[in-house]
């Protein structure tokens, strides 16, 4: 069955779970009133958190889970669940919802909130996160475009989420390779990039420049790069047919189409590749590092110097793609809504922080936390390079859009359609109409 159409089936039964919901009322008691959160006492309830963090992390986690369990004041007891991948989730969800029988913690990209509230069915975090006796301590301490990623202005800039952490795009680039085309680092502009990926590109060797992955999220860094973006700026839909995106597919399709890019042939195929020192350069998650470096480690050409940096860019300073599931609170009661808030907050608090940084290689959501950072930056080196890339970019995020998982699919086959020949015109208009065509249909 179309992965897309499974996907527009669910939108649908959240929307009408949502007017079912609007229409007969939640059979939970409602979440308190502004300024009433100091009359809920969270003791001794038991919370349930889906999360989709598997192996290491998934044992981090846990052991996170327990020392919260065994040392917070209230007694709280969380019970921490592996509940598949983003789209199982997802799917458990919306069976959740309409069953009324939801988690307490839920974790989630920005779209698939918008989803759940739509449907009536999660916990407005404003009043949580400003409280003077259970809000963050410092908010001026997060960084600002994580801090603000799930105000989602399609719900009167409702606090739909919170973030836990967040990784970024960058180039991952051979730093040997380079030096002996005779470059010093790696490029800063989309025509020095195309230059190096001419360098290294050798038929009878097999290399090229550029592994191209059409995924939404290299799509949308390769157009914020050149000053773009994919949302309009009001929020009425979605903007596919700009100059900077238009120059982007141009520019991702005459590389191909010259030889010295080519599209990544299976799952993780770029890491290989890039470990074997066929390929030059590769755009990722910042939160691959510790599987390039497996593959560098794995490659069949020998040890090499590699790192990271911002992606190429045409403006002035570099923009990078900032994403990451958040943590949402769906309704239940007042009480178990403020125990999971609680676990949110300890987990945000900088000495939890950076002991996530240890476990997931995720970057951390607060500034003070580089303060603790300082035995594992001279462990991994790159990973701090990956840091103070995020510090010194401007960060820009995907949009928060109700459908917006449908429109990442779009986005991807559109991008590979452009790679196979199809006219870049006419692909992103046909991208942009049908885009737009969700959007109307996802309107709250």
């Amino acid at each position: 069955m179309n992965k897309l159409f499974v996907r527009l089936t669910i939108l649908v039964v959240l929307l009408l779970s949502g007017a079912m919901l609007f229409a007969t009322g939640s059979t939970e008691e409602a979440a308190p009133e502004t300024g009433a959160l100091s009359a809920v006492d969270p003791s001794g309830q038991t919370i349930t958190f889906w999360h989709q963090h598997s192996r290491e992390r998934e044992e981090g986690m846990a052991a996170m889970v327990e020392r919260f369990n065994a040392t917070n004041e209230w007694g709280i007891t969380v019970e921490a669940e592996y509940a598949g991948g983003y789209t199982d989730i997802y799917n458990k969800m919306v069976t959740a919802i309409a069953g009324n029988q939801v988690p307490d913690l839920v974790v989630g990209y920005q779209n698939e909130s918008a989803a759940y509230e739509y449907a009536g069915a999660l916990t407005d975090l404003t009043d949580y996160v400003s409280d003077p006796e259970w809000g963050v301590d410092d908010p001026s301490d997060f960084f600002e475009g994580f801090f603000y990623q799930d105000v989602n202005t399609q719900f009167g800039g409702k606090r739909l989420g919170f973030p836990p952490n967040r990784s970024i795009e960058v180039m991952y680039y051979n730093l040997s390779w380079l030096q002996r085309l005779g470059y010093d680092g790696p490029p800063e502009t989309w025509d020095e990039f195309a230059a190096m990926c001419e360098a290294a590109t050798d038929v009878e060797a097999g290399t090229y420049g550029y592994a191209i992955s059409t995924d939404a999220s290299r799509f949308f860094a390769t157009v914020i790069s050149r000053g773009g973006e994919i949302a309009k700026a009001d929020g009425s839909g979605y903007q596919f047919t700009t100059p900077e995106a238009t120059a982007a597919m141009e520019f991702m399709k005459d590389l191909y189409d010259k030889g010295y890019a080519r599209k990544i042939a299976e799952r993780y195929g770029d890491q290989t590749d890039f470990g074997n020192q066929k390929v030059l350069f590769t755009i990722g998650s910042s939160s691959g590092l510790p599987y390039y470096g497996m593959a560098v480690e794995a490659g069949e050409a020998g040890a090499f110097e590699w790192n990271v940096a911002p992606p190429p860019h045409t403006t002035s300073r570099a923009a990078v793609n900032v994403y990451g599931a958040s943590v949402s609170v769906p309704l239940t009661t007042p009480e178990r809504q403020l125990a999971a808030w609680l676990f949110v907050r300890w987990f945000t608090e900088p000495a939890q922080q950076a002991e996530w940084v240890g476990i997931s290689n995720y970057f951390p959501v607060r500034y003070s936390v580089a303060a603790n950072l300082g035995d594992y930056f001279a462990e991994n080196p790159r990973y701090e390079d990956a840091f103070n890339i995020l510090q010194t970019s401007d960060t820009k995020a995907e949009p928060p859009f109700l459908g917006y998982s449908e429109v990442r699919d779009m986005v991807n086959s559109a991008y590979m359609a452009i790679i196979d020949g199809e006219d870049v015109d006419e692909a992103l208009a046909d991208l942009e109409e049908e885009a737009n065509e969700i959007h109307a249909i996802s309107v709250p």
